[in-house]
């Protein structure tokens, strides 16, 4: 994997997560209602829920960039499509992000986190996007160590994020911000996904 690469899908992984969804949901309702300390192991379960994505899609893209040129080729057709249905979604949005509080007593560490975990780990579209991603980025399998560097930056970046969105929402005004003008962090998205999709199609004929 070469560095341009690396800073195409760190590129396109920050916009993704920075972009509204249901572990921004998860995180800054946990934030708002139960503090930074909750809000804190949920990040923590969000980021460790991004290697079972990881475990999956170097499994398809591994196996995608040893089987036969057509099979390469209609899946790159088919993770442009998706692409591109992601990016539609993505420029055509206009509201904010609803920032609602959990009820109840606050959760305890490991209630926090596995919250956090199954969140992403069970989101079916963060597997579609990470193996339409990749499979648009790479076009040789990796090392080993490559897939498990670039796997732990990926779950430590996205925990991070995370932490840092519940350090935000409980010190200024990003929540209200998000609230009313997150769709911008989308329609950004959007045109990165845009350019994958194209830069994909791209490959396919030059």
């Amino acid at each position: 994997m070469s560095f341009e690469q690396f800073l195409l899908l760190a590129g396109a992984h920050l916009l993704a997560v920075v972009s509204p969804g249901p572990d921004f949901a998860v995180v800054s309702r946990h934030a708002i209602a139960f503090g930074r300390r909750c809000a804190r192991f949920v990040a923590f379960g969000v980021g460790c829920g991004i290697l079972v994505h990881m475990a999956y899609t170097w499994a398809g893209v591994a196996l995608l960039l040893k089987t036969h040129h057509w099979l390469e080729v209609s899946f790159s057709v088919v993770a442009a499509a998706y692409l591109l249905y992601m990016a539609w979604g993505a420029l055509r949005s206009s509201q904010g992000m609803a920032l609602s509080a959990e009820q109840g007593d606050a959760p305890d560490a490991l209630l926090s986190f596995r919250r956090g975990f199954l969140t992403n780990a069970l989101n079916p579209k963060a597997t579609l996007f990470f193996l339409a991603l990749f499979g648009s980025v790479l076009n040789t399998s990796p090392s080993g160590w490559q897939m498990l560097g670039i796997s732990a930056y990926l779950a430590f970046a996205t925990g991070l994020w995370f932490v840092l969105l519940g350090w935000l929402l409980t010190a200024g005004p990003l929540g209200r911000f998000l609230a009313v003008k997150g769709y911008w962090i989308d329609r950004i998205l959007g045109v990165f996904l845009v350019a994958l999709a194209a830069r994909l199609i791209y490959g396919l004929f030059w």
